[in-house]
């Protein structure tokens, strides 16, 4: 049996075994005893006494529960992210026992990093023959890479940690994203105060729209929010509001009942590749230069063609720490 144990006279005999921080994950993310007993084929009074022998070893609450709800409480929302971690450094260290090849996860979102996203791996890989990159795209690539879901990960908008490291790889023009028969497409270009009277669609897990976009007073009443990108597309196309969106969305996402028209006034959408900096993967730093190459060489088109002075890579690093070049990031 797997289990992870501090040395007693070190950090103290606490003891937690890996099956009682895969029965609270779950219970965490069911926000159900009885479904997440049914996921781990177990018993609910089995899984009650995983989740309440893991309280015991930590001395804390990690659930709140009731006859009605389960909800986590401020130290199980903590713990839950390292819980993550712990699961994904091992699962990370089997596959790398069993595999010929190292495997670099590289996170992404749909739409916005698409563009730049293929070319980095393309080079990456031949020039890392004995690597294998493992592409998975998230809605929310910042919280995949805090849950060590991935090693690095294309961003849209900031660093959400400032203990990550981070490359601006590109700045994208907002546009906004309309229904197609919304009397504002007659027009090419609008302003932000062209739009506030309208309903926003907002997409609250990758999304860069929010009300500080506006001025105060002048801001939208009405913000209709949605959970992915597939959804924000039809929360427009059937006219329950207008999105603010980077330009590469609209190259990517064509859509028969949306209209795409530049925001003259509308701050533009940073584009990052963001890793962490302490205890991550070997081959970050090569990725990372690659990127940095990559957006040097080849800005995206539509980038020059409205004039971007940001399409050029800089390397960001935390307040206070060295900035290395990318191929000196911290291992």
């Amino acid at each position: 049996m797997l289990c992870i144990t501090a040395m007693a006279e070190q950090r103290g005999s606490h003891g937690i075994e890996l099956r009682l921080l895969r029965a609270f994950i779950v219970v965490a993310e069911e926000r159900s005893f009885t479904r997440a007993a049914q996921r781990l084929l177990l018993t609910q009074p089995s899984l009650s006494r995983a989740v309440v022998a893991l309280e015991q070893a930590l001395g804390t609450r990690l659930l709140s529960r009731d006859r009605h709800s389960v909800a986590l409480t401020a130290a199980g929302a903590r713990f839950l992210v390292h819980a993550h971690r712990v699961l994904a450094v091992l699962d990370e260290a089997v596959d790398s026992a069993r595999r010929a090849t190292s495997v670099l996860r590289v996170g992404f979102t749909s739409g916005a990093t698409a563009e730049i996203t293929s070319p980095v791996v393309r080079t990456f890989e031949a020039e890392h023959a004995e690597v294998t990159v493992d592409l998975r795209r998230y809605d929310d690539a910042g919280a995949s890479l805090a849950e060590g879901k991935c090693h690095v990960a294309f961003m849209v908008g900031g660093a959400r940690d400032p203990s990550w490291g981070t490359l601006l790889l590109c700045e994208e023009p907002r546009i906004a994203a309309l229904p197609a028969q919304h009397p504002l497409t007659s027009r090419d270009v609008l302003t932000l105060d062209d739009l506030r009277e309208h309903p926003v669609v907002v997409n609250v897990l990758a999304g860069t729209t929010h009300p500080d976009l506006w001025r105060p007073g002048l801001r939208p009443r009405r913000f209709v929010r949605v959970q992915n990108i597939e959804e924000w597309l039809e929360a427009i196309a059937t006219g329950r509001g207008f999105g603010l969106t980077p330009a590469a969305t609209g190259r990517v996402y064509r859509h028969p009942q949306i209209a795409y028209r530049a925001v003259s006034d509308a701050p533009p959408v940073p584009i990052s590749l963001a890793w962490k900096t302490v205890g991550g993967h070997p081959l970050i730093a090569d990725f990372v230069a690659v990127a940095a190459r990559s957006a040097q060489d080849h800005p995206p088109d539509e980038l020059i063609a409205h004039g971007s002075s940001d399409s050029a890579a800089r390397l960001e690093h935390p307040p206070g720490a060295d900035r290395p070049d990318p191929g000196q990031a911290e291992r």
